[in-house]
């Protein structure tokens, strides 16, 4: 484990140290000792992200992120940076999911890696869900063809991160209808009001 304190002044070592890595972080407040955990397949493109506070503002409109929103309310002053460990893409995720269980972080509204498990909008999100239009959307399906364990996920960025390849990585896998690190079929199933439709792209 790699703990980064001072992180504004840090902040060129930081991304200087984790440039390309791939692995799992830990963010902690250290006023409050509550933290969050997370993966990327870039560190440090990742960690750039969170010094950009227009970035942060425009997520917790979005998604109502906590981490985002102490970042902004507690200030970078108040913040601890651990690396937790380096792995490779296959098993980020299953990495980032065993820190989740372990360190069992307050500011992960998702408690499963990968997925949109136990997220939950905020009042003004729903709102704005309840008073739309019907809308036209889809949801990704993988499969892994050695066991056929079957996931769904509301995108095809989660599914990506879920098998450990980038999103532009799997649209290429999906277009070109090939598997997936030769394992794993993606469906992406169109859904209109509710229904899913029988038009899907898929890996065969």
């Amino acid at each position: 484990m790699i703990k980064y304190e001072s992180i504004l002044l840090n902040k060129s070592n930081i991304l200087e140290d984790n440039k390309g890595k791939i692995g799992v972080y830990r963010w902690i407040n250290t006023a409050t000792n509550e933290s969050y955990v997370g993966s990327s397949t870039n560190i440090a493109k990742r960690l750039k992200k969170y010094y950009c506070n227009s970035y942060l503002r425009s997520k917790i409109l979005k998604h109502n992120s906590r981490i985002y929103k102490s970042i902004l309310e507690y200030n970078y002053s108040n913040f601890n940076l651990e690396i937790l460990e380096y792995c490779n893409k296959e098993s980020l995720i299953s990495r980032e999911q065993y820190y989740i269980d372990l360190l069992n972080p307050e500011y992960n509204i998702l408690k499963k890696a990968g997925s949109c498990l136990g997220f939950k909008h905020s009042p003004e999100t729903l709102l704005k869900f309840k008073n739309r239009e019907p809308a036209t959307g889809h949801v990704t399906i993988v499969i892994n063809n050695d066991n056929k364990h079957r996931r769904e996920y509301n995108s095809v960025r989660a599914a990506a991160k879920s098998i450990g390849v980038s999103h532009t990585t799997l649209l290429r896998y999906i277009k070109n209808s090939k598997l997936v690190n030769k394992t794993y079929k993606v469906y992406c199933v169109n859904i209109i009001c509710k229904n899913i439709t029988n038009t899907y792209i898929h890996i065969s």
